[in-house]
């Protein structure tokens, strides 16, 4: 059963991103020396990044892959901060496929928020 994104707008503050509260469903697989961890959580992301929950130890650095399970997406991330089981992923692109996908979710996200605001 699909779960339904949420949208609303937490503040302005001096970011590089416009911070927001979009909870969506994910599936974060990280792929460490031959070991694949899978994490199915919910997070809560900007254009920049996103941030989601997790019942295991996760190292700083670490590169993982974001699904956003409710719309067939994958994007790719760096570890960036921790903070108790609250990890915060940045969106990071290592190819030209990967950087068009990430500029059309950032398009698509921008479109979404402006109706809101």
């Amino acid at each position: 059963m699909a779960t339904k994104a949420k949208f609303a707008i937490l503040s302005l503050e001096k970011r590089r991103w416009r911070r927001l509260h979009f909870a969506v469903p994910i599936r974060v697989t990280l792929d460490k020396s031959r070991h694949v961890s899978v994490i199915n959580s919910h997070g809560y992301m900007n254009p920049g990044g996103i941030a989601f929950f997790a019942d295991t130890d996760l190292a700083i650095g670490d590169e993982a892959e974001i699904a956003l399970t409710d719309y067939d997406l994958t994007l790719r991330g760096v570890l960036r901060n921790r903070a108790g089981n609250q990890y915060g992923v940045e969106f990071v692109a290592s190819s030209a496929e990967e950087a068009e996908q990430l500029g059309l979710f950032r398009r698509t996200l921008s479109t979404r928020v402006g109706r809101l605001v």
